[in-house]
């Protein structure tokens, strides 16, 4: 069935069905025999055609490298209702990780002529490689808003949590209950948040005077709870007295092979992580961690990609960090 099928049955032009679709100017008889035949043959509108008309749709991009990192759901939520409440249409992209999975989903998100993407937190390989592809975005007016990954020199706007100052933050306060063999796991060392973690857990520790030792630093894997369970025992097994961790899902792993290794937390090992998901306040050893502000950094992420968009906002791009907020628990 199609816009022309429908037409015909209602004995009117395509040109006036279309005006009904998009509720244009028509008699009102007219416009209910219309919608009456529409409704009969169940008929829906296929806007490929408008699409292709137009140089971009009301569709917006969000994509995220791991969907069932817990941080990622809420963010989806806070940017998933914006779009809705400002009439556009959220297209979601889930990379695990991969450039080559990010790349198919930028050449999808690319068919499908979006308005604007929202690029979260590479946590996995390097994308950098893909910035000739997003230059090719913003060339043809897609906006584009980083939250948490790094620029690499492109012009857009760039939300995310301050990360050096974070695991600074984290670690002075390790430092001053007493801990001095303090051992660091994150994801890929490759990756810009991993560098910022770490430049901040390193500058703590020089503060202090204390000296720095590469063989209790990791910076391999993953961003996962697996990764924390066969970091931690390698560190455990190092004689570290605390574990600074890269985000939540590290420390619930490293807390979890203390367990099984029968070492007590905190008398024996303080750990700590960054991100304050769900899950931190609700484990055996309820985490010390830093709390990011999730819903405040994913809706000023939207509202700029929407403010750019409609032409509301026209200034420069630029960098917005916001500080993580230390929550004390039991785990250190």
């Amino acid at each position: 069935m199609t816009i022309y099928d429908i037409a015909k049955k209602a004995g009117v032009s395509s040109a006036t069905v279309s005006r009904v679709l998009n509720n244009g100017t028509v008699k009102t008889a007219t416009k209910k025999r219309v919608l009456r035949i529409i409704e009969k043959e169940n008929f829906v509108p296929d806007n490929t055609a408008v699409y292709l008309k137009k140089p971009r749709t009301r569709k917006i991009g969000f994509i995220i490298p791991d969907i069932l990192n817990p941080v990622y759901p809420l963010a989806v939520k806070v940017i998933h209702d914006i779009l809705r409440d400002r009439k556009y249409q959220l297209i979601l992209g889930n990379t695990y990780g991969e450039i080559k999975e990010e790349r198919n989903i930028l050449d999808m998100m690319q068919r499908e002529k979006v308005a604007g993407i929202i690029l979260a937190t590479s946590e996995g390989e390097d994308d950098s490689a893909l910035n000739p592809l997003l230059e090719n975005f913003i060339k043809r007016n897609v906006v584009l808003v980083f939250t948490g990954k790094q620029k690499n020199g492109l012009p857009v706007d760039f939300i995310s949590i301050d990360n050096f100052s974070g695991m600074k933050k984290a670690t002075e306060y390790l430092l001053k209950t007493g801990n001095k063999r303090i051992g660091f796991i994150s994801g890929d060392k490759n990756l810009w948040v991993t560098e910022k973690r770490l430049a901040g857990y390193i500058q703590a520790l020089k503060n202090k005077n204390v000296e720095i030792d590469p063989d209790i630093i990791i910076t391999e894997g993953q961003y996962t709870m697996e990764c924390g369970e066969k970091w931690g025992e390698v560190l455990i097994r190092k004689k570290v007295d605390a574990v600074v961790c890269g985000n939540d899902l590290l420390a619930i792993g490293v807390i979890k092979t203390a367990g099984k290794m029968n070492i007590r937390i905190p008398e024996e090992l303080s750990v700590t992580g960054f991100d304050d998901i769900p899950l931190a306040s609700l484990i055996k050893h309820p985490l010390t961690t830093l709390r990011q502000p999730f819903e405040d950094a994913s809706r000023i992420a939207c509202e700029r990609l929407i403010g750019r968009i409609e032409g509301r906002l026209t200034e420069k791009p630029v960098d917005i960090l916001m500080e993580p907020e230390l929550i004390v628990r039991e785990s250190a």
